[in-house]
């Protein structure tokens, strides 16, 4: 009786945390897991900025051919992106609904930063969702699927048609964040590796 009352604890304790969080496959992740994702995700969310420096590179290619930097100060952002797929340097900044896109042709303001640069550059991130995906955090606004790992990190992350698998953490400060991962979508895919972590705020 003792073990099955913990069992049903254990049970209900994860589908809370569930439901914070996000959808957890089935057999996924341990009740366990979803109480260190509890404490991880809370820290991860009072993060007020951050700097990192990185590679990233279409899905297949064998040498990473592009580089990339990303500067958060709250809702701000910087990010460049040095000859990604054979293009220019590409600088994406401001605030979410008001983007400024920077390329050696001028400067151009959008509200859909990833749609302006499938038509004007021939390529395209997922700019929003990027700056909670470097963090190994599921974006706001969304509900996420997630498979965690037995420390309560992000294995693998399902969000808006996006499908992530992170491969590597690092320990930066108390946390441990992103080395690498993929992610693709129907039509692309990307490796990332961030090489440092230059600021966690």
């Amino acid at each position: 009786m003792k073990h099955g009352w913990r069992a049903a604890a254990l049970l209900a304790v994860a589908a809370v945390l569930a439901a914070c969080t996000g959808t957890i496959k089935p057999g996924a992740s341990s009740p366990a897991a979803l109480q260190a994702w509890q404490g991880r995700r809370a820290q991860l969310e009072q993060l007020h900025g951050f700097s990192l420096q990185g590679r990233m590179a279409a899905t297949g290619v064998v040498s990473f051919g592009g580089a990339l930097s990303w500067v958060q100060a709250g809702e701000r952002f910087e990010a460049r992106f040095y000859g990604p797929l054979g293009v220019g340097a590409v600088a994406v900044s401001g605030v979410p609904g008001d983007v400024e896109v920077h390329t050696k042709d001028g400067t151009y303001q959008t509200q859909a930063p990833e749609d302006f640069m499938q038509d004007q550059l021939g390529f395209s991130v997922p700019v929003e969702g990027l700056r909670y995906w470097v963090l190994g955090l599921p974006a706001p606004d969304s509900r996420p699927q997630l498979q965690l790992d037995d420390a309560g990190r992000v294995r693998h992350l399902s969000q808006d048609g996006w499908e992530l698998d992170y491969a590597d953490y690092q320990a930066v400060g108390t946390l441990d964040l992103p080395r690498k991962f993929t992610l693709s979508d129907r039509e692309r895919g990307f490796r990332l590796v961030i090489d440092r972590w230059l600021e966690v705020d």
